[in-house]
């Protein structure tokens, strides 16, 4: 007798797929600085990030905005720092797959980055938000950058913690930096 096919299964696969073409991609992409981007996790969200790099940190923010009741979002972001005078803002929009279970969000997304100083260039990725618990979401995040030195796989992954029906505290960590961050994440759909 086999098993049903379900939803969690599904979620399986996709990790695992992530997880070996995240290795393969670091495996071959070029080394590059420290490249650090803003995530919303949420739908309809604002979030806040504080990275910390030693003696320096930087700053960011990232908005994400639904169109309708449809699988399209508009992300935008904005990051200072880490070095003194670099900013970068990135621009773009994310499509929502349908989740295979009721607690996962799976999307593709295209940016834009305008770094400064520097060259702009384009990214393509994709990502997984999972609940874990009442209130608690994990995600994983995988961006190919095009920059002009070569590509480059930036993976990012964290945890956010819903602290009210708002407002969620939110960590994770740049794996290709090998930096952490804090911040807030404040959510517009839920009003």
């Amino acid at each position: 007798m086999t098993k049903p096919y379900t939803g969690v299964t599904q979620v399986r696969k996709f990790v695992a797929l992530a997880s070996a073409l995240s290795l393969v991609f670091l495996l071959f992409a070029l080394p590059a600085n420290a490249q650090t981007y803003p995530q919303a996790v949420d739908r309809t969200a604002v979030t806040l990030t504080y990275w910390p790099f030693g003696a320096t940190s930087a700053f960011s923010g990232a908005v994400s905005y639904q169109f309708g009741p449809g699988p399209w979002d508009l992300l935008a972001s904005y990051r200072s720092g880490p070095a003194a005078g670099f900013t970068q803002f990135t621009f773009g929009g994310r499509y929502h797959l349908r989740p295979p279970s009721s607690g996962s969000d799976v999307y593709g997304s295209l940016q834009y980055a305008s770094p400064s100083p520097g060259t702009s260039y384009f990214m393509v990725g994709g990502g997984l938000t999972e609940t874990l618990a009442p209130g608690l979401k994990s995600y994983f995040v995988l961006n190919y950058a095009f920059i002009p030195a070569g590509a480059v796989i930036v993976p990012n992954m964290g945890f956010q913690y819903q602290v009210s029906r708002q407002l969620a505290v939110v960590a994770g960590v740049d794996v290709l930096a090998g930096t952490g961050y804090l911040g807030v994440n404040f959510d517009f759909a839920s009003r």
